[in-house]
C-alpha cells in the first residue's frame, strides 16, 4: 500500500483485503460493528473474529507473512488457534493494532458466525460483520463483565438505528443469562 496515508481506514481495508484473498473466514465485530449499526465513535483498533481451523495456519500466515504486519511467532499463533484464543496483529505502517479472536464452539459463537454479513463498511469496502444483534449480545457480555457504560450507549444507539430480530435477542439473553443486563437496556 505504498503511497497511501498511513490511516486507520488504510490498515482496516489491508486487512479486510488480505483475509479475502487467501479465503480467511471472518466477521468484524467490537466498536466498528456498534459504530456501523448504532452512534459513531471513535477507535483506534480493529477488533475481528477469525474461524481458523489449525491445519489452515500456513493460509493465515500466509495472508499476512509479507512485512507490513507484526504477526506473532508461529508457535504462539498455532497455539493460540488450537486453544481458539487471541492475538494481535499489527499494521506497521500505520500503528493500528488487529485484536483477533478465534471463534469459538459454543452454540452463540457458531451462530453467531453463521449470521454474519456481508456490508459496505465505507464506499469501496466491502467486509463481513457480525449482525447487529449478535453485536448487541456481544456487547450486554461485556457489560456484564466490566460495567462499562459505553456498552449499553452502544447498544442503545443500535436500538434507535436498526431494524432488530427481539425475539433472536431475547432467545440468547434467555439461554446466555443476560436478562439482568438486557432489562437494564430496555428501562432506560
Amino acid at each position: 500500500m505504498s503511497g497511501k496515508a498511513s490511516t486507520f481506514s488504510s490498515a482496516v481495508e489491508e486487512t479486510i483485503h488480505r483475509l479475502d484473498q487467501f479465503g480467511v473466514p471472518y466477521m468484524i465485530v467490537g466498536s466498528i460493528a456498534a459504530s456501523y449499526y448504532g452512534e459513531p465513535r471513535l477507535t483506534k483498533d480493529l477488533d475481528i473474529v477469525l474461524d481458523v481451523p489449525t491445519d489452515k495456519l500456513s493460509q493465515f500466515d500466509h495472508a499476512f507473512s509479507e512485512a507490513s504486519f507484526y504477526v506473532p511467532p508461529k508457535d504462539i499463533l498455532a497455539d493460540e488457534l488450537t486453544r481458539r484464543g487471541r492475538f494481535n496483529l499489527i499494521h506497521l505502517e500505520s500503528g493500528v493494532k488487529i485484536d483477533v479472536v478465534v471463534r469459538r464452539n459454543g452454540l452463540h459463537a457458531i451462530e453467531e458466525f453463521k449470521r454474519r454479513q456481508q456490508v459496505e463498511l465505507w464506499p469501496g469496502l466491502k467486509a463481513y460483520m457480525a449482525s447487529p444483534e449478535d453485536v448487541i449480545l456481544k456487547k450486554l457480555e461485556y457489560y456484564r463483565e466490566g460495567q462499562s457504560q459505553k456498552h449499553l450507549t452502544d447498544i442503545r444507539g443500535m436500538m434507535a438505528s436498526w431494524q432488530l430480530d427481539r425475539s433472536y435477542i431475547e432467545s440468547w439473553v434467555s439461554r446466555l443469562g443476560l436478562g439482568a443486563e438486557w432489562n437494564q437496556v430496555k428501562a432506560s
